[in-house]
């Protein structure tokens, strides 16, 4: 301080020689013109008339620098002063402040120069009361208080480290101490050997042990110091650890409980999730308590607790992992949402639940629909000499199990579970394009050909404008002549959604804009538009395939000749009866007029039968992609028989010499009256329909989204959906995930079309859904049956519980070959 302020003492005498010659020089010009005036220690002339807005003079500048200047030299004069009272030279200074005591120079340390403060910003005022409150600590403090070891495990890292540099322990050169676990135990056996040496007690319990290297600590969770409390006052020695600042280590972080000398030792949050998957999972608890019984420090282990969790190394273990697939698989018996259910006429089987490519422990996306009240021979004759071999009496099939996408491998994964049965699917849809979802439709249906008759009806195949030829090409370029009699339907325009931008190359490719996120309330809202649809490009096969005959080089309209004078004679196959597909194909295309339209998306109608329709709205991915509703129409309620039959018995005679042959038929009779309507038998007897008859059965819905970064065109179709099938391709675990944050996550998620299972519970609760299934996971999320498994799958759930509030029974996140039955409601 007295260096700077010498320092400013001369120059302010540079500054007031200058001054006084500028003055001279001013002056003279202001002799000369009388509209200007010179100050003294101003550079230059200004002009009053001119100039409104001055600046200071200098002269006010040089006061300021003579303030500065005394201040320096005071607080130099002050420092030494306490430096010589002291005669330890332990005050420190920070900045232009002298601080005379151990407690503000750990203050010192966290705070930031005082000259950086805005004492009129309120925010700035706040800051500087939360950075004083969290330096409160003093040094003496840290000294006089031998902390246990539940107290190391609840500080911080950066606690610890401030802890290692008041004690002044000199930390070995070369010392690995990067984990907390580390840290703790390096301290914890300091403070036992300082203990001793001190001649005071042993800080710890009777069976506690010092723990060294990296052997796992033999610590009991209710272990606390009761020693003295030794006074030390080593001086600091840094090691190879860089001090940290950080906040207070002996007082309770904030918005927790005060450390009490039996409280129990601090569960961290893996700790948590780790306990409640054993918990959950019986048979995984069984095989890793038995893996740890060998190990000769965990004979005697019992089950893995709150007490003893800290012991298990549990990726060090080496235990058996429990297997079974489909009904087999520990999860269909302990998951909340499977672990009471029952059998029932309609259930999903979900045969892949990965995205992008298949792998050890998932296949990729694939999910059946079973309705097992249908049959697939629905007994209606089949006219295969027709012209346009259509049904008789109707259109397609009726049969038992629909299938949504078929990537990759699916013929495999079919034949690995007996939930399924290739001869008794009857229709597959494809939500869109990408391999992971349409790769796997030529091989199974070469699957199914193998265990039907080509007298069977055809197999109704559903999906976006260009299946039918793509389908066409893959089975005559493979010459699969084994594949069963099938049909194709294209929904036609499907659009892009408004977020997704061609690129500047115009080549097909379109990417996700974020300044069109529709989940952000400051971007403008876009509407449904007929942008991207998979034939507006006249260059693309999709829009050449209709014009083209098999093996005849001609011309169609004028159209098609317009684009042969550029893209010269090309022939794609059509129907072909020797390679399977069937005439009679539609081209569904979309409403935008329908009820249940969102934002000015369209709806297809897909598949409108007797007792379950199927629609379809466009989903927000960088292909034309769709999400499919299916939705069972209401059914009759149940006939109460215990009050009919009494009733029948009764009035047999009566009802046989009525004309009724078999006074049975008089059941389905009254079963099928309407509201309100009743029945009256022979001795006068009236019963009403209300009374024998339980109310309608509501139907069941199931929404199936595609690949989406957005499924809002889908909202009012699937709206109080039974089962909601989202995706939820990648999400931020802390620990997992080393860098980024769940914002992060989402918005990667949102550019490459795709949704984390946050964005999957909040489309649940805005559509009411009562049950939430993710699926579609990345390839780094593995579906066996393992701890670390089964640890990172419960997170995942949790994140969509929070968004979709709904509780553990409600939300699962898939797995291959699950089969989650769907119970009737009314």
């Amino acid at each position: 301080g007295g260096i700077i302020g010498i320092i400013g003492i001369i120059g302010i005498a540079g500054r007031s020689a200058k001054a006084a010659r500028g003055t001279e020089e001013e002056e003279d010009k202001s002799s000369r013109s009388a509209d200007t005036l010179a100050l003294p220690g101003s550079r230059g002339l200004w002009t009053c008339e001119r100039c409104p807005s001055l600046r200071p003079p200098r002269a006010s500048k040089m006061m300021r620098q003579v303030a500065v200047a005394a201040v320096y030299l005071t607080l130099s004069v002050i420092n030494t002063s306490l430096l010589v009272e002291q005669g330890a030279g332990r005050s420190t200074a920070f900045g232009a402040c002298a601080f005379s005591s151990p407690a503000a120079a750990t203050t010192a340390r966290v705070l930031p120069p005082s000259s950086s403060w805005d004492v009129s910003d309120p925010s700035s005022s706040r800051r500087r009361r939360r950075r004083l409150q969290v330096a409160s600590i003093s040094s003496s403090q840290v000294s006089s208080t031998v902390p246990t070891r539940q107290q190391l495990e609840k500080m911080t890292v950066k606690q610890l480290r401030l802890f290692i540099e008041e004690k002044g322990i000199d930390v070995p050169r070369g010392s690995n101490l990067k984990l907390k676990k580390q840290i703790v135990d390096f301290i914890w056996n300091w403070q036992c050997e300082s203990e001793r040496a001190d001649g005071g007690e042993d800080v710890r319990r009777p069976g506690e042990s010092v723990v060294t290297g990296d052997d796992p600590p033999q610590i009991h969770a209710e272990s606390q110091a009761n020693g003295s409390r030794a006074k030390r006052t080593s001086s600091m020695k840094r090691g190879g650890m860089p001090p940290l600042a950080s906040d207070s280590i002996n007082e309770p972080l904030e918005g927790s409980k005060s450390a009490t000398p039996d409280s129990p030792y601090m569960l961290t949050p893996k700790d948590r999730i780790v306990l409640q998957v054993l918990d959950r999972y019986p048979p995984l608890h069984e095989s890793i308590v038995k893996a740890c019984s060998l190990t000769p420090e965990m004979e005697t282990l019992d089950g893995i607790t709150t007490s003893n969790i800290e012991q298990c190394d549990l990726s060090a273990i080496d235990y058996a992992v429990p297997d079974g697939i489909g009904e087999d698989d520990m999860r269909h018996t302990y998951h909340p949402m499977l672990k009471n259910v029952s059998q029932s006429d309609m259930d999903l089987v979900f045969i892949g639940t990965a995205s992008c490519t298949p792998g050890t422990t998932r296949g990729v996306s694939c999910t059946a629909l079973r309705l097992n009240w249908r049959s697939v021979s629905t007994g209606r004759a089949y006219d295969q000499g027709a012209e346009n071999s259509n049904y008789i009496e109707d259109r397609g099939a009726k049969g038992g199990t629909w299938i949504f996408d078929c990537g990759e491998g699916t013929q495999l994964s079919v034949q690995r579970t007996s939930s399924i049965k290739p001869g008794k699917i009857s229709k597959i849809f494809i939500t869109h394009s990408h391999g992971d979802h349409s790769f796997g439709l030529p091989g199974l249906l070469c699957l199914m050909g193998t265990d039907r008759d080509r007298s069977d009806p055809p197999v109704e195949i559903y999906g976006p404008e260009g299946l039918r030829m793509w389908l066409r090409v893959a089975i005559r370029y493979s010459v699969s002549r084994v594949v069963p009699p099938y049909r194709v339907h294209e929904l036609m325009d499907v659009p892009m959604a408004p977020e997704w931008v061609e690129g500047h190359r115009k080549n097909g490719r379109f990417y996700y804009q974020l300044r069109r996120d529709p989940d952000n309330p400051k971007n403008k809202s876009f509407e449904w538009t007929n942008q991207g649809l998979a034939g507006e490009d006249a260059n693309s096969w999709i829009s050449r395939a209709p014009m083209m005959n098999l093996g005849v080089r001609k011309l169609i309209n004028i159209q098609a000749i317009l684009v042969m004078l550029t893209l010269h004679f090309i022939s794609l196959p059509q129907s072909s009866r020797d390679f399977g597909e069937q005439d009679g194909g539609r081209d569904i295309y979309p409403r935008y007029d329908h009820p249940k339209c969102s934002g000015g998306a369209p709806i297809w109608e897909v598949e409108v039968e007797d007792d379950v329709c199927v629609h379809a709205a466009p989903m927000s991915h960088s292909v034309p992609c769709v999400g499919y509703v299916v939705t069972e129409q209401d059914k009759p309620g149940r006939l109460k028989p215990e009050n009919v039959l009494p009733v029948i018995d009764r009035n047999r005679q009566g009802l046989i010499d009525a004309g009724i042959r078999n006074p049975m038929k008089v059941m389905a009779m009254v079963k099928s009256l309407p509201v309100g309507g009743s029945y009256s038998f022979p001795d006068g007897t009236i019963i009403n329909q209300e009374d024998v008859v339980e109310p309608p059965r509501r139907g069941r819905k199931i929404a199936i989204c595609g690949d989406t970064a957005n499924c809002r065109a889908l909202a009012s179709l699937a709206q109080d959906a039974d089962v909601l099938i989202h995706e939820a391709t990648n999400t931020f675990l802390p620990g997992v995930d080393k860098d980024g944050d769940l914002r992060g996550a989402s918005r990667d998620a949102k550019i490459h079309g795709h949704s984390t299972p946050h964005m999957a519970g909040e489309f649940a609760r805005r559509i009411n859904a009562k049950k939430l299934i993710l699926n579609h996971f990345s390839a780094r999320y593995k579906g066996d049956q393992s701890i670390d498994s089964m640890t990172i799958m419960t997170r995942i759930e949790k994140q969509a519980m929070k968004a979709a509030q709904l509780p553990e029974d409600c939300v699962a996140a898939s797995w291959d070959f699950m089969v989650l039955p769907l119970s009737n409601k009314t």
